[in-house]
């Protein structure tokens, strides 16, 4: 099963689009689960906010679970090596969960437990385009493991 933890709730109607649509083709091939908690209140610095914003994922994280941080410094992988990650951690783990932060990123807690730093782009994205590059992605990878014609390379 696959978590995907990004800060809610999702506002741009286009991203509730595009996660809808991929993520009907991806329940064909394997569960997915979408997990946007809220985060209350007001902070006054960054810290601040990353602080509450992990302690507020840490409650949302699976049990048992391959964490992948998203983050801008982190591993970049291509298609391919991405495809071949997946599928050599189904083998491995029952749940991969993917965490995206929001404006401010993630904290270095979070970072330090994650088995994984992935780095969608070069570029700084948005949270909840990241989601979307992501579950494309994913639905990508999985087309390819179960030999669907969506990519063409």
């Amino acid at each position: 099963m696959i978590f995907l933890i990004a800060p809610g709730p999702l506002k741009y109607p286009f991203v509730k689009e595009g996660l809808s649509y991929f993520l009907k083709g991806l329940s064909k091939w394997i569960k997915v689960e979408g997990i946007f908690p809220r985060l209350k209140g007001a902070y006054s610095s960054k810290v601040e906010r990353l602080k509450a914003e992990e302690e507020l994922f840490l409650r949302h994280l699976p049990e048992n679970s391959y964490l992948i941080v998203l983050d801008e410094r982190g591993r970049a992988f291509n298609t391919t090596s991405f495809t071949e990650l997946l599928n050599s951690l189904q083998g491995q783990w029952k749940n991969i969960t993917f965490l995206i932060g929001g404006p401010e990123g993630v904290s270095e807690e979070l970072k330090k437990r994650a088995h994984l730093t992935l780095r969608l782009s070069d570029l700084t994205l948005n949270h909840e385009i990241a989601l979307l590059v992501l579950v494309e992605a994913l639905y990508r990878a999985f087309s390819i493991i179960k030999g669907h014609p969506y990519h063409r390379a």
